[in-house]
């Protein structure tokens, strides 16, 4: 899969730790708490919004640093 909006982007790396529905359901919760809309409504503005909304969960899952090397390289990706 190739993923080219950033909702697909966030999802597809994360399905490597939370497995794939897993990750588009988080995308989608965290998308509509966060920033009020859904996935395929998103804008560049939004994603650091939705990252930093991830962060608590991503740290539970994954612990500090794992987390933080995750929302780092989804930075990048986001670019």
């Amino acid at each position: 899969m190739t993923a080219e909006l950033p909702h697909e982007i966030i999802a597809e790396r994360l399905a490597a730790y939370l497995g794939p529905n897993t990750a588009q359901v988080a995308v989608r919760t965290f998308a509509e708490r966060a920033c009020g809309r859904p996935p395929p409504e998103l804008t560049r503005e939004d994603l650091p919004r939705l990252l930093e909304a991830l962060r608590p969960m991503l740290r539970t899952l994954l612990g500090g640093d794992g987390a933080e090397d995750v929302l780092r390289q989804l930075s990048e990706d986001l670019r």
